[in-house]
Order: structure tokens, then C-alpha cells, then sequence
């Protein structure tokens, strides 16, 4: 009879046993699919390059329930900042509208904005102290009408003669403010990620940089003179912070 107690008590203790690691795994299987979950909904719309397989969104700012956000990914051959003075809409390229910035009579949200709820763009900051969009675009010259701007990773076109516009090149743009060194930087220290740099030259995807001093920016807050070579992006991937110190 003992023996038959013992068998039993065994057998029990084997089946809470297996039943525990059975949880256990489905737990596991279950975070992995959380986790995987939020990576797809995390990645930029409609890109396919470098950066896609490692997206980074950066916030920006929140306006009237709108979030805007700035990617690493380098699109077209540089920026259009534009200066809205004027009611301006904003066209898929089959010319029909995919959302426009309005004029607002409220003093201190000058714009109404109707896009996308999520919104990723070099940098829109369109409160009354800023009143900065900035897009990535190609040249001007590309087309007659329109320039070609990008959001959300999908190119949108503006009419030319109704804007008032400041195209830059991607080198033009860069060198206009600051940057910033990320992990992503092969041979940089965790103290030089903290500096400020100006870029001095750009070569495809190296460029020279030299750090800043604290009466260069407000908010420079650490410094040490630095001048270095590195690589600042793998085609059209960067890994620099784009910084313009306002």
C-alpha cells in the first residue's frame, strides 16, 4: 500500500511539475509576441531602406492631438523649410488632397493642422514660439508646379508659386546647426556624446566635426575640444542627432 501511495504522490508531483513549465513557456511565447507586436507597430510608414530594420522615431512635439516626429532615415537630396503665411494644402501625387495647415485667429495656436494623428517629418514644431516645418525634399528644379516633400516616409507635393520656401541641400542644412554623436558613432566615448559639434567638411558618408564651446549654445553644458573623422551614415541611414539649438 505504501507503494502505491508513493507511485501516486510521484505521479502528482511530476504533472504539477510539467504543467508549471508548460505555463512557464507560454508566458514566454507570449511576451515574445508583445514584444514583436510593438516593434511592427512602431515602424515609419512606407519606408524601405537602410533604416527600416532598425527604426527610431524621435518625438518632436504634440500640437492639437497631433504627433510629430523626426526619423533617422535621409530622404530626397535635402530640405524645404517652409515660412506659412497663408492657408497652404498639402497633395498625394495624384494631385488629390492629403491634408493642408491652416491659418488660426487663435493668438497662441496660430495653426489649425488637418493631417495624420502621427505625423514623421525632418521637424515640424508649429507652436508661436517656433513656427518651424521643416521637410525632406527634393530639388525644386524637379519639378516645374510643385515641390516634392516627404511624410510619413511617402513623397506629397506643394504648389510652388503659393508658398514661401528656403531650400537647402543635405550638406547646407547640417552644417547650418549642430549635431550630436549617438552609439551608433564606431569611434566616439560616452563623454563625446555628451558635446555639441559643428561639421567642418562632408565626404559621402564620413564627415569631419569639431566640438563647440558652451558660448555657442545656451545649452551646452559640457565641453572639450574635440576634432574628429567619423562616419555619419550608411546611405541613406543616418546616426548623428541633427541640432538646431532654438
Amino acid at each position: 500500500m505504501k507503494k502505491i501511495y508513493i507511485v501516486l504522490g510521484c505521479l502528482i508531483l511530476f504533472s504539477a511539475c510539467t504543467k508549471h513549465k508548460e505555463e512557464k513557456k507560454t508566458t514566454i511565447i507570449k511576451n515574445e509576441n508583445i514584444v514583436a507586436k510593438n516593434i511592427v507597430n512602431d515602424e515609419p510608414v512606407g519606408l524601405n531602406d537602410d533604416c527600416s530594420s532598425d527604426p527610431i522615431e524621435t518625438l518632436i512635439t504634440e500640437y492639437n492631438g497631433i504627433s510629430f516626429y523626426t526619423d533617422n532615415t535621409l530622404r530626397g537630396t535635402g530640405v524645404v523649410q517652409l515660412l506659412v503665411d497663408k492657408n497652404v494644402n498639402i497633395l498625394n501625387e495624384d494631385k488629390s488632397i492629403f491634408g493642408s495647415i491652416l491659418l488660426s485667429n487663435n493668438e497662441l495656436e496660430p495653426y489649425e493642422i488637418k493631417l495624420t494623428k502621427k505625423v514623421i517629418a525632418r521637424e515640424v514644431i508649429p507652436d508661436i514660439e517656433h513656427r518651424i516645418f521643416s521637410f525632406d525634399a527634393e530639388q525644386p528644379e524637379n519639378d516645374k508646379d510643385f515641390l516634392i516633400i516627404y511624410i510619413n516616409g511617402e513623397r506629397k507635393l506643394m504648389e510652388k508659386k503659393n508658398n514661401k520656401y528656403k531650400y537647402s541641400s543635405w550638406e547646407e542644412y547640417i552644417k547650418a546647426g549642430f549635431i550630436h554623436l549617438t552609439p551608433k558613432i564606431d569611434n566616439c566615448t560616452k563623454d563625446e556624446q555628451m558635446y555639441y559639434y559643428k561639421v567642418l567638411k562632408i565626404k559621402n558618408d564620413s564627415m569631419q566635426i569639431k566640438s563647440v564651446s558652451k558660448t555657442s549654445c545656451d545649452y551646452v553644458e559640457e565641453y572639450k575640444d574635440v576634432t574628429k573623422w567619423i562616419k555619419w551614415k550608411n546611405d541613406s541611414c543616418k546616426f548623428v542627432m541633427f541640432d538646431f539649438c532654438y
